[in-house]
């Protein structure tokens, strides 16, 4: 048996921009997210990173890629004693 793409089997998702195929939604919302500067998967139950826009689902997820990706905003949001907040400012 060989190992099949979703491609393979007419299951693809069309950009909404530019109507490019992608064998999945992720792959789609990477690419949109990259060359048309939106993000498609902004929601107000999200945290969302001031330095990059990266929307993680827990506060935990955002204060641990803060801390991994951005170390020196981490730093001095840990001076500054900055509480993080949910992406639609609650």
């Amino acid at each position: 048996m060989t190992q099949q793409t979703l491609g393979e089997f007419g299951t693809t998702v069309d950009c909404p921009s530019c109507s490019r195929e992608f064998e999945s939604k992720k792959a789609m919302r990477v690419h949109h997210a990259q060359v048309h500067g939106e993000s498609l998967t902004q929601r107000d139950d999200r945290y969302r990173c001031s330095v990059c826009g990266r929307e993680l689902s827990t506060e935990r997820g955002l204060t641990n890629h803060i801390a991994k990706i951005h170390p020196d905003t981490w730093d001095d949001l840990q001076d500054d004693g900055v509480v993080l907040e949910l992406a639609n400012g609650e």
